[in-house]
């Protein structure tokens, strides 16, 4: 057994050993070696979310199937009959037209470029009794009829255990000992991290924080279930729900958490967290402006432990936010920057008039600017058409697209090539800005839950929480160094705690 992350990593690595080549351009691993992957587990562990990243990260082409919603028909193709001559004798034979599968990932190939990518085969096991002899051929032969997948294209199928889908089909044993078989489970901690990155709501984090169990619901037999695609999408509802103002209606919980239990427990919690976001406005606490009555600060100790973790996580995530946004910033002021020193842009109008240093003459600046956005933009249509664009980096290249052309607009007016430049220096200001708030917002939110709760396990799970974000990370450990020593103690206390703890119950 294993987690999707360790998954994702072992898969990456097959894809990169499969694509291998040699200097004669031959592959390293021949086809016929080539076992393709057979991922198994549990619905909404993020299965094909996984198949996304890998392709990015590898930079090759994804095209993605369910195999439930196909008939032999469009896996194989169609039956055609072709004339055809046998030791001068013309006989009349069955062919095939091309799977609908196979047209798919030369159709891929054809609009992005890539000549190499990944072919994800979900709910393999689920497939239809007709259907089934021909995948089993295709996994092992890679051929649907008389079509061959394309070189280059590694094929990873998925699908669910018996205990969790009634239609699945068992493989035989023939059938898998030609794949890679890796069976999956859910890893809360693993999601977290993920959760974490994406933003989800702080009320889903702290509640799985204390209620571990209730992150996924799936026992065979058991009244209902619940999945990490469901608390994602849960949180997605509830941040958009609340940025519009909407009521959120107790019967929203069970619409997604389709397990009694964990609905009704979480829709308490929710309603903690929406209590203590009104009386702490976390904003303030953050810009050390603690408004809370002293009376009401000394029953904080006192609360419920889901309470006080409430309360953590709600000013957790509000440093996080400020953590991606900082991320955001780095990044957008990183690629002005990068596209500016390609320029090699005069920093005056008289400088690009000389031409001295091989710079481009004001008259020509402008072109240039047209000429290296266009290209720009083309590698990012490429990228986005293959899947391989995630929306954050789309979002962020509009803003540089966008700032760009009101630069280089502003450049032509004023005859001034060291606008855009400047623009970069602007940027990186703001980042560095926004590097100093996040700063101050940690060192404000640390010293509150020091005074309500003292050095207890609220504020290590504070600190855990800042060390788990990269950005934040960074930013603790060079910006405010003392709290980032106190951070290391705490949490190395905590770990060595543990340990003996798990010492002595053995």
């Amino acid at each position: 057994m294993m987690n999707i992350q360790e998954a994702k990593e072992e898969i990456e690595k097959a894809v990169r050993a499969y694509t291998a080549r040699t200097e004669a351009g031959t592959l390293k691993i021949p086809i016929q070696r080539q076992r393709p992957v057979l991922l198994i587990g549990p619905p909404g562990i993020g299965k094909t979310a996984i198949m996304e990243q890998i392709a990015r990260d590898c930079s090759i082409g994804l095209v993605a199937y369910t195999m439930t919603h196909h008939t032999r028909q469009s896996a194989i193709g169609l039956p055609v009959l072709e004339q055809r001559k046998f030791n001068g004798t013309e006989y009349t034979v069955t062919s095939y037209t091309m799977s609908e599968i196979i047209a798919s990932v030369y159709e891929q190939m054809e609009k992005s470029g890539c000549r190499e990518g990944i072919l994800f085969l979900d709910e393999i096991n689920c497939v239809s009794e007709t259907l089934m002899p021909a995948m089993l051929q295709f996994l092992q032969y890679k051929t649907f009829g008389s079509h061959r997948l394309p070189e280059g294209w590694v094929i990873v199928a998925a699908g669910n255990p018996p205990a969790h889908n009634r239609s699945v089909r068992e493989f035989d044993t023939v059938t898998l000992d030609r794949v890679r078989r890796m069976e999956v489970e859910p890893d809360l901690r693993v999601w977290k991290e993920y959760a974490v990155e994406r933003r989800l709501h702080p009320a889903v984090l702290s509640f799985l924080e204390l209620r571990p169990e209730r992150f996924y619901v799936m026992e065979p037999g058991h009244g209902g279930f619940v999945t990490g695609r469901a608390w994602e999408d849960l949180s997605e509802i509830l941040l958009a729900m609340e940025e519009l103002g909407l009521g959120v209606e107790e019967t929203l919980f069970g619409q997604y958490l389709q397990e009694e239990e964990t609905a009704l427990e979480f829709s308490f919690y929710y309603r903690i967290y929406e209590r203590w976001k009104e009386r702490l406005k976390p904003e303030k606490i953050l810009q050390g402006k603690w408004e809370m009555p002293e009376e009401q600060t000394a029953e904080l100790p006192s609360l419920p432990f889901d309470e006080r973790l409430c309360i953590v996580w709600l000013l957790l995530q509000s440093i996080l936010d400020l953590g991606a946004d900082l991320g955001e910033q780095q990044k957008l002021s990183e690629s002005l920057r990068y596209f500016v020193e390609g320029l090699n842009l005069p920093e005056t109008p008289d400088a690009g008039e000389e031409n001295t240093k091989g710079t481009v003459r004001t008259g020509n600046w402008e072109k240039l600017i047209q000429e290296r956005l266009a290209s720009r933009q083309k590698g990012l249509a490429v990228r986005k058409e293959n899947g391989l664009l995630p929306a954050e980096e789309e979002e962020r290249e509009k803003k540089l697209s966008v700032m760009i052309r009101a630069c280089a607009e502003d450049m032509r007016l004023k005859d001034d090539p060291g606008c855009l430049a400047g623009k970069s220096r602007e940027e990186a200001e703001k980042a560095k800005a926004q590097r100093q708030k996040l700063a101050s917002a940690m060192e404000h939110t640390a010293g509150f839950i020091r005074r309500a709760f003292g050095d207890r396990q609220e504020l290590i799970v504070f600190l855990t929480g800042l060390t788990e974000h990269p950005v934040c990370r960074e930013v603790l450990k060079k910006e405010e160094p003392r709290l980032w020593s106190e951070a290391r103690q705490l949490l190395n206390a905590d770990s060595r705690e543990e340990e003996l703890r798990k010492k002595l119950q053995s």
